[in-house]
């Protein structure tokens, strides 16, 4: 890692909002994937000029070396949702009933050949009890056998400038062939005595109200939906920005959600409507110039999907630091 720039390969990229922070802190991403063609154009619309490869990456027989091999692998059954529905994956005898959740063979198999000195993955808290734990500790045992020394932790998207109440699970990875490094997860920067306060819908929508945005689902809020609070007040973080169209939060402006009942909310006033495309993409801090092509659905999933960026920005700088300080006391 002399007099060199942290060079990256992202695979399960999304529209590429971890990609999107990688940056920010300092990586090249030399290396993309990801099968869905509305994320994958909206990926290209932030990074013109990475090798972008669209498609099912079990196809995909050569991946490139580089530093950093970041991992978004998808999250099928690992949700609160199919927490529910218990699924037991030791005991499904048909893994491709639930194939989702076994795409970390990919990570690993895409691992063995970028030989990066360090990996990010990220997923839904729901990783970390999914099979009483068995599947999380499978994959950090995996990781381990190819020479990683693992760490793990969720973070609240909202302590590192994000204007949203997000909860994701981060694996950090370090190969033993990296010395004098510990890694450490970043401290969070926002929120009660911090150095910042924590972001508010307040200041992400309040530039857009000005020009307002037509571009959000207008389909009835069904019984689901009103089964909890969807609606954040101006001057409070929005609840977490979902890929589902239909269980979008709610915009802040009028009235509140009112409870009656246990799981029983009503919508009071003419003005509630759901957050735009736009402004869920606004809150996840993504780029203003990302283009998300496809219908209302495809968007929303896009945008929900995606990792946000100061929070990556946050994860990478560790390394990138580490790099700097290792080119300038080594310098070639």
């Amino acid at each position: 890692m002399k007099n060199h720039q942290l060079t990256a390969v992202s695979i399960f990229s999304g529209c590429g909002g971890f990609d999107w922070g990688a940056v920010q802190a300092g990586v090249k991403i030399i290396w993309a994937n990801d099968n869905n063609s509305y994320a994958a154009a909206a990926y290209r619309s932030l990074f013109p000029n990475v090798n972008f490869h669209e498609g099912d990456i079990r196809k995909i027989e050569k991946f490139p070396e580089a530093d950093i091999l970041i991992g978004c692998y998808p999250c099928t059954g690992f949700s609160e949702a199919a927490k529910r529905r218990a699924i037991d994956m030791k005991k499904r005898r048909n893994l491709k009933d639930n194939e989702g959740n076994y795409l970390y063979r990919e990570f690993l198999r895409a691992l063995r050949q970028v030989k990066p000195k360090f990996l990010f993955v990220e997923n839904v808290r729901g990783m970390l009890t999914a099979s009483d734990g068995w599947f999380l500790q499978r994959q950090l045992d995996n990781y381990r056998r190819h020479g990683y020394k693992m760490k793990l932790k969720m973070l609240m998207a909202n302590d590192f400038g994000v204007a949203q109440e997000r909860r994701r699970v981060f694996l950090v990875g370090v190969h033993e062939s990296v010395k004098n490094f510990e890694y450490e997860f970043p401290e969070p920067s926002h929120g009660p005595n911090q150095k910042h306060p924590w972001r508010t819908l307040r200041d992400v929508l309040g530039r857009m109200v000005k020009q307002p945005d037509d571009d959000y689902l207008r389909k009835d809020f069904h019984g689901h939906y009103l089964t909890r609070n969807r609606k954040r007040r101006w001057d409070e973080p929005s609840y977490t920005i979902v890929a589902h169209a239909s269980h979008v939060p709610l915009h802040p402006k009028g009235k509140r959600m009112v409870r009656v009942g246990k799981d029983q909310y009503e919508l009071r006033g003419p003005t509630n409507r759901r957050l735009s495309w736009r402004e869920c993409a606004a809150i996840q801090e993504l780029p203003g110039q990302i283009q998300v092509p496809g219908g209302l659905v495809a968007k929303y999933r896009v945008v929900g999907n995606a990792v946000p960026p100061p929070l990556a920005q946050a994860l990478l700088s560790p390394v990138v630091n580490f790099a700097k300080n290792t080119a300038k006391t080594n310098p070639r």
